[in-house]
């Protein structure tokens, strides 16, 4: 009785979503909780500060451009550029449980919980089982998902919970799985609103004719009215953050900062005028995204053959594996469910090609769907037979063990990828690390103090930004600031007249900060 319980959806997807948690906060007690490194890290970790302290937004700080830095805006607002559904998790682990990390251990379990209930929904529990727990392993402590603040895991929720909603709907037709189906959709659009909604729109093309027949006006209704709601208040953080109901925050950023065009296929915008020569030469139309992102992708044709490449390895490596060997050993082409999950995942394969900068949680919103089509091709291909050799269920015991044997041959504790972009040349100790110890010495002296940030040169080391500051920024005890010479700095100086001043300076060849009292006659 006990063990039947488990092949239920409910207590099978509690099951995984706890286990997975109790073994992650284990190695979270012993690795420490990573610091940011990635300038979108510090983003939405801004955006979850705001809603920690009650806000949607915060007043543009006083002398802006001290503080302006990559991926945020300073006005009309201080905010994120980012859609809210990520800094949402990241502000209920800072507000319930003391530090933003805990909202992304909130989101990978909510992930696992959704994707079993969505499989429970599609296949027999079995598979439903064998596929969640692949996935569990997919997120091991080493993968960016589960250590840093970029998130991927709500969005991937968001795209379990609309297929949820078209599973269930298949065998009922209850108010239920329109608010479901929903709730998938906003999760989505609050995370990746555009790849979000390609998703959401070929899964219904996918199943039309089958939502179609089944067709309930409780049903629609039910989601149609949830949906506007979450719109309605997408209007009002849209209004809060840029004055506009329409205009999504990141658009806003797009326009005010960034020439690299959002797909591929665009001509760059024009150069705004930038206040902070560090953020030319990151995103101007001579900066590093154009240089190394933008410009490699000319001609068009080559452009878009290096999207597609790009489009593919967007996705883990024993994911990846796994969605080839379902293509290649056509043993479920005749099911429905599997060839409708292919033709889903080839179109929005196609669509994520056509976006200039690559990242795999932009990819996030399908992963639900290649966990569809991975148990439906297991349930078929565990039967297929080569003169009396069980060749599926090895096939399929391969995939599914696969993310288990990267997992353990990783280095779960070095989080390999993350040290390599945030280590200096020749230190053993990332700069996101040292800037955190920084922090942490100057918190603890008496008065609050103002770091005046100056480097090398524009150019240097254009990841390494240190001058992130917290929602609030006037009652933080250590702000950072960009160095524009004494006589620039002097209004800064005499806005916080009752704080420590100090110059923070770094070698331009080992990349180590140097920090000394600020003097007011020293030039740049």
């Amino acid at each position: 009785m006990t063990m039947r319980l488990f092949f239920r959806p409910l207590p099978a997807a509690l099951l995984l979503a706890v286990l997975w948690t109790v073994c992650r906060l284990a190695f979270l007690a012993h690795t420490g909780i990573p610091h940011p490194v990635i300038h979108d890290e510090f983003s939405y970790l801004l955006g979850a500060d705001t809603f920690a302290h009650g806000r949607l937004a915060n007043p543009t700080p006083a002398f802006a451009k001290f503080f302006e830095s990559p991926q945020e805006l300073v006005s009309p607002t201080y905010a994120s550029k980012y859609p809210p559904g990520q800094a949402m998790f990241l502000a209920m682990g800072q507000v319930l449980f003391g530090s933003p990390f805990y909202g992304v251990i909130l989101g990978n379990a909510l992930m696992l919980f959704t994707f079993c209930l969505m499989l429970f929904a599609w296949v027999p529990p079995r598979w439903a089982l064998a596929v969640s727990a692949m996935f569990a392993f997919i997120l091991w402590p080493g993968m960016y998902w589960t250590n840093s603040y970029w998130g991927g895991s709500v969005a991937a929720s968001g795209g379990a919970l609309v297929l949820l909603a078209i599973g269930m709907y298949r065998t009922r037709q209850t108010p239920w799985e329109g608010g479901v189906f929903a709730l998938g959709a906003l999760l989505l659009f609050w995370t990746r609103p555009y790849e979000g909604g390609v998703f959401t729109v070929l899964v219904l093309i996918a199943f039309a004719r089958e939502l179609w027949q089944k067709r309930r006006a409780g049903v629609v209704l039910a989601a149609v009215s949830i949906f506007a709601l979450g719109i309605a208040w997408t209007g009002y953080d849209n209004y809060a953050v840029t004055g506009n109901p329409f205009l999504l925050p990141h658009l806003l950023h797009q326009r005010k900062y960034i020439v690299m065009p959002i797909f591929w296929f665009e001509r760059p915008n024009p150069e705004p005028t930038y206040s902070n020569p560090r953020l030319a030469a990151f995103q101007g139309e001579n900066g590093l995204e154009m240089r190394t992102i933008y410009q490699p992708m000319n001609p068009r044709w080559k452009g878009l053959v290096h999207a597609l490449i790009a489009a593919v390895r967007k996705f883990e490596r024993p994911l990846r594996i796994a969605v080839l060997l379902t293509l290649l050993v056509p043993v479920a082409f005749r099911d429905p469910v599997y060839r409708k999950t292919c033709l889903v995942f080839g179109v929005f394969l196609l669509a994520l090609a056509m976006e200039t900068y690559q990242a795999q949680h932009y990819a996030a919103p399908i992963w639900a769907a290649l966990a569809l089509m991975i148990a439906a091709w297991a349930e078929h291909a565990w039967i297929l037979r080569i003169r009396r050799l069980h060749v599926g269920a090895v096939l399929v015991t391969l995939i599914l063990a696969a993310p288990a044997i990267n997992a353990v041959s990783q280095d779960v504790v070095g989080a390999e990828r993350r040290q390599q972009l945030s280590k200096s040349a020749t230190s053993e100790i990332s700069w996101s690390e040292r800037r955190a110890a920084l922090i942490r010495r100057l918190s603890a002296l008496p008065k609050p103090q103002l770091v005046f940030v100056r480097y090398p040169s524009a150019d240097w080391r254009i990841h390494e930004e240190w001058v992130f500051n917290s929602a609030d920024i006037d009652h933080q005890r250590v702000v950072f600031a960009h160095d524009f010479g004494p006589e620039q700095d002097q209004a800064l100086l005499q806005y916080y007249p009752d704080r420590t001043v100090w110059l923070l300076t770094f070698d331009p060849i080992s990349g180590l900060e140097h920090l000394q009292p600020y003097s007011r006659t020293e030039s740049p």
